[in-house]
This record gives structure tokens, C-alpha cells and sequence, in this order.
């Protein structure tokens, strides 16, 4: 849903020199944002600092975020919004600073960083076309209570989690340039998939699932909920019906005839060959509760479980992007 573009009354910039994308040109995207006309620029690494930032902006409802960074940065500063003051959160601009970018892809970003970072400020000043603005909802992570919600747009155990931090010790170090590296992994996870032989990146997880359509017992290959439309590579991997905003889709430790099912499966195109008894499933809801990780990936980055966690949909956020 596309919504009206108002000016914000504040602007504040979180940039994180550790994305992808900003590090290799930092000084340049360091001098673009404070030149962002009356801008409150900080910089933030970790979920701390980041959440720190976004504390120490005190925005309202009225004002602009702008989150300078990839995936795990906008997850922290959802993550701190959300738990805050959810029913009064500024309007977040995503602009594409990391490696994957896949949230802001998804949203709408269509600029690279830098000229993102110039559409910004020639808006501002009034030299520009207005960024689209598209409301989505967040998921909520809740696990024990000790440890607070957190917030995000992709959630999957399984093997994404060995995918990811394949690409961390393998692909990260050797510094494979953007979006390559996860596209990479990603690749050599439907590869060894489709061998179907034992592999450390995929261990069968015995998991519990269950959601308004019943609940789901066995050992699973991996398992993602997500809010977004498309993800790495621009694939819809769920061709679920229902009228609801998170995307669910499991797939059965080692299903049957993945190799010609996973084409349609990576475009969501739901057919005859896609059945439950073979292994897969997908639908859409609102609340899931999980039950058998002991770790999980929240847009990119991995996080400890421990006992049942729920999953559920946020009200709508306001996004803009370039």
C-alpha cells in the first residue's frame, strides 16, 4: 500500500561504517549524510549502539530515521523502535548500505547508497521528487521473557542459519564483493541440497510448529517466516493463499524429488508437484509458535533460542525508500 509523502519535521541518520557497501567508500558517505540539509547524523556498529542512536534521537511520529546500513542494521533499529514506543514510530527510510540489502530491495529501493543519500538531500531542499513510501508489517520475535522481543522482516532456522555463517567463515574473509557472496552461499545450499547427501549444512532439526492451520511435528531441512515479498536473488519461495501478512514456508529434512520441484518452489508457483506429503508446506499467518531451535537468523544475523518461540505480524510500518 503506497501513502502520501509528507516533509518530516526532524532528520536523524544512523550510519553503520561496518556495512557492506559503506565501508569500501566511507569518507564519501560519511560526507554525504552530514550534508543531508539539517540532519542529526551518529554512527553505530553493534545492536547496542545502534539502539543507543535511535534512543538518543527522541523522534516522533512526525520525524524521519534514516538507517544507513544493511539488514542487521535496520533489524536493530526496529528492534529498538518497536520495544519502545510502537504507536508513535517515525517514518524509516531504508537506504541500501549493506551487503545483501535484502529488506530494502524488497521495499522499494531502487537507488544505490550514494545517489539515495543525494535524493535525500535534494528532497529535503526541495530540488527533488518525493521518495515512495510503502507500509509493511515487522515480525516479533518473542522468546524468554528475560530476553525481549525482537523485531525483523526474515526469520528461518536450519539450514539458513549453517548458510549464514558458512558465509561468514568461508565466503565473508575473502571479501567477495556485494551481493555475490550471499548469492554464493545461497547457491552452494541448493546444490549440496540437491545431491541429497549428508552434509554438515544440513542437519535434520526435529521442530514443532504450530499456527491457525494446525501444528507441524517432525524433522525439518529449514523453516523461514518472513513479511517480505521477495527475497536473495528476487525468488518468492511460498505460494500460500491465505490473506495474511507473514509468509511461512517449511521444507521436510530431505523431501522428495527437490530437484525438479525447487524451480517452482524458489518462484513461488504453487503446483500439483508441490505436496505436504512430500514434504513441503507454506501458508500465511499472523501468530506461529515454535518449538526445537536452539538458535535461529533474524535478518542475517543469528541469535540463541531457547524453548518455544512466537512469531507474530506487527502493525504496519511506514517505510520510504529511493
Amino acid at each position: 500500500m503506497h501513502e502520501a509523502c509528507a516533509r518530516p519535521g526532524k532528520v536523524a541518520i544512523v550510519l553503520n561504517p561496518c556495512s557492506g557497501t559503506l565501508r569500501r567508500a566511507l569518507p564519501r558517505f560519511r560526507l554525504l549524510a552530514r550534508n543531508v540539509p539539517g540532519a542529526m547524523v551518529l554512527e553505530a556498529t553493534t545492536a547496542q549502539e545502534i539502539a543507543d542512536a535511535v534512543c538518543h534521537f527522541q523522534l516522533r511520529e512526525s520525524d524521519l530515521l534514516v538507517i544507513l546500513g544493511g539488514d542487521g542494521t535496520l533489524q536493530a533499529a526496529l528492534s529498538i523502535l518497536l520495544s519502545r514506543e510502537p504507536a508513535g514510530l517515525p517514518t524509516v527510510l531504508v537506504i541500501p548500505g549493506g551487503t545483501t540489502n535484502m529488506s530494502a530491495i524488497d521495499l522499494g529501493a531502487r537507488l544505490s547508497a550514494e545517489k539515495a543519500l543525494t535524493s535525500l538531500s535534494a528532497w529535503l531542499a526541495g530540488n527533488c521528487a518525493a521518495p515512495k513510501i510503502v507500509s509493511r508489517a515487522a515480525l516479533r520475535v518473542d522468546g524468554p521473557p528475560y530476553q525481549g522481543p525482537r523485531f525483523g522482516m526474515f526469520f528461518a532456522i536450519g539450514a539458513v542459519v549453517n548458510g549464514v555463517r558458512y558465509y561468514h567463515r568461508e565466503l565473508r574473509p575473502k571479501r567477495v564483493p556485494g551481493a555475490l557472496g550471499p548469492s554464493l552461499a545461497f547457491g552452494r545450499m541448493l546444490l549440496s541440497a540437491l545431491k541429497n547427501l549428508p552434509h554438515d549444512l544440513f542437519p535434520a532439526l526435529p521442530a514443532r510448529l504450530g499456527t491457525h492451520r494446525g501444528v507441524w511435528e517432525g524433522d525439518w531441512l529449514l523453516v523461514f517466516a518472513t513479511t517480505l515479498n521477495r527475497l536473495l536473488a528476487g525468488s518468492r519461495p511460498y505460494w500460500g493463499t491465505e490473506q495474511q501478512p507473514i509468509h511461512l514456508t517449511a521444507i521436510a529434512h530431505r523431501p522428495r524429488r527437490l530437484a525438479l520441484i525447487l524451480p517452482f518452489l524458489l518462484r513461488g508457483r504453487a503446483c500439483s508437484m508441490i505436496k505436504e506429503q512430500d514434504g513441503y508446506f507454506s501458508h500465511n499467518f499472523t501468530r506461529m509458535d515454535l518449538g526445537g531451535a536452539d538458535e535461529y537468523v533474524l535478518d542475517g544475523e543469528i541469535f540463541a533460542a531457547q524453548g518455544t518461540i512466537t512469531l507474530a505480524a506487527t502493525a504496519p510500518i511506514r517505510f520510504m525508500t529511493f
